[in-house]
């Protein structure tokens, strides 16, 4: 399917999800004069899946954007979808065993992710059957990992800012 008329959209928001990534890491960077027990569970159950959101975001803009053949980015961003599925189902499940999850907004950190991996896995069978409406399914997970991410970024920040005080 061509990117005709969605390469702007995906240079965009590629480039949103590559500054964030920058960000994120002066967030982190900041805070880590305010160590305190126990950080390496909630980064990997807080700050590493907004990360990984972001990159997939960047690599699904720049697979879109890239000069590649169809089915090269068909299979391309299938893989990066179902790996993202499997990453956040096994983040979940993991998450519930290992931490004290009660600050875990079920939606926003696994719902809204799993439900955009598996519209970006949709779109690139899409993709690859040159449907019309792919475009539109990898926008929409696109934005929805965006958005997710930065609204999980700004909660960890908050909670960043508080105990810095």
């Amino acid at each position: 399917m061509a990117m005709e008329g969605w390469n702007d959209f995906f240079m965009l928001v590629g480039a949103t999800a590559g500054v964030l990534i920058g960000l994120i890491f002066v967030v982190i960077t900041l805070d880590a004069e305010h160590h305190i027990d126990d950080d390496e569970a909630r980064t990997r159950l807080f700050i590493t899946p907004i990360l990984v959101n972001f990159t997939s975001v960047l690599v699904v803009a720049l697979l879109t954007v890239a000069p590649i053949s169809a089915p090269l980015r068909s299979v391309s961003l299938g893989i990066v979808g179902c790996a993202g599925l499997g990453y956040v189902m096994n983040l979940a499940l993991t998450s519930r065993r290992r931490t004290d999850t009660e600050n875990l907004k079920l939606s926003w950190h696994v719902l809204f992710p799993i439900a955009a991996y598996a519209l970006l896995a949709t779109a690139a069978a899409a993709w690859a059957l040159q449907a019309s409406f792919a475009n539109t399914i990898g926008a929409g997970a696109s934005l929805l990992l965006l958005v997710t991410a930065i609204r999980n970024s700004w909660i960890v920040t908050l909670g960043i800012a508080r105990r810095g005080n």
